[in-house]
């Protein structure tokens, strides 16, 4: 089983970033209270950046890459998408759950309604910082569409087929994304196509990549794979829940392994696929290849990650999948200046 791969050739190391907070900023779990009044943009920045360093570094990593004029409007949107991923393991139960997502929707109805009020959380006020001083011109929708598709899959809830997966990955990075082009001041149909595609890859890279974190967690832990993918190749949840948790070995001599490869093998491709098409789209379109390929560039660590998923033949437990993505730093700056991924 093989994915296709992606040519490389050797480039300049990048120089040691200088424009990343020194000092972390307050956690946001503090109980000191934070008002608007002593939370400013300059701290909800640093606070943002600290957070995708901490949870999401090709996030952080790619930040860099963006322009000026758009950097808070990524970050906070960057910051949104961890914020809001990380709710279910902040919660107990699902109600509680529903209750911090309901949070968000209920303050970006204020951030986009008039009279505008400058919230007291720092990603909720670089994110209005963004779009009532620096003007971006960003779509509500898409934010609330990201919310909307996480409370669904709140209690780890297993998606349905392929098609439920897709679905996930577009309702949630892609809606990024297309609210990372608005943020860049873009606005295109094909644009938005092209964004689509390296979404939905993203989407499903994420899912994968997050198996091993939910399989293994104490108490229980949870398989979110396609259940139609599963049943087809005979993979049961309990079989992966048994291997992540190390309980036991697996009872069929390694069946359960090979079949769990097997899925993960589908989903990858369909993900590699997703990104196949975005790179003959991107190469195709001049437009792709000017401002927005900043926003583009999230295709990078989604490609690195299924090459690296493939090396260790698609087995999603192999600890070096969990280690630090050395290649990351040059394959991005090599995507940024041959506008190719």
């Amino acid at each position: 089983m093989a994915l296709t791969r992606l040519c490389t050739r050797s480039l300049p190391l990048l120089r040691p970033c200088t424009q990343f907070p020194l000092k972390p900023p307050i956690s946001p779990h503090s109980q000191t209270k934070r008002h608007s009044s002593t939370l400013d943009v300059t701290s909800a920045r640093a606070y943002c950046l600290d957070l995708l360093r901490k949870h999401d570094k090709p996030s952080h990593l790619l930040s860099v890459f963006q322009p000026a004029h758009s950097k808070d409007t990524y970050l906070s949107l960057r910051a949104f998408n961890t914020e809001t991923s990380l709710i279910p393991d902040q919660v107990s139960n699902t109600t509680l759950g529903r209750m911090r997502i309901n949070f968000w929707r209920d303050n970006l109805t204020k951030l986009f309604s008039p009279p505008y009020t400058p919230p007291a959380e720092p990603t909720l006020l670089l994110l209005a910082h963004a779009v009532h001083s620096n003007q971006a011109k960003i779509t509500r929708g898409f934010l609330t569409r990201v919310l909307t598709e996480r409370e669904k899959y709140l209690g780890n809830v297993p998606f349905r087929d392929l098609s439920n997966l897709e679905g996930y990955a577009e309702g949630t990075y892609a809606s990024l994304l297309y609210t990372t082009l608005e943020g860049l001041g873009l606005r295109d149909t094909g644009l938005d196509h092209i964004a689509s595609h390296i979404g939905k890859a993203e989407g499903i890279v994420a899912v994968i990549r997050g198996l091993a974190v939910l399989a293994g967690a104490e108490g229980g832990g949870a398989v979110v794979l396609p259940l139609d993918v599963c049943a087809r190749v005979g993979l049961r949840q309990e079989d992966v829940l048994r291997r992540a948790q190390g309980r036991v070995k697996d009872p069929d001599g390694g069946d359960a392994a090979g079949k769990l490869k097997e899925v993960v093998f589908e989903i990858a491709t369909l993900a590699n696929d997703h990104l196949i098409t975005a790179r003959k789209m991107v190469a195709e379109e001049p437009a792709a290849r000017g401002v927005a390929f900043s926003g583009f560039m999230r295709a990078v660590p989604t490609a690195i990650y299924l090459e690296r998923l493939e090396s260790v033949d698609f087995d999603p437990f192999d600890n070096r999948l969990q280690r630090p993505d050395w290649k990351l730093p040059w394959r991005a700056y090599r995507a940024y200046t041959t506008r190719r991924f």
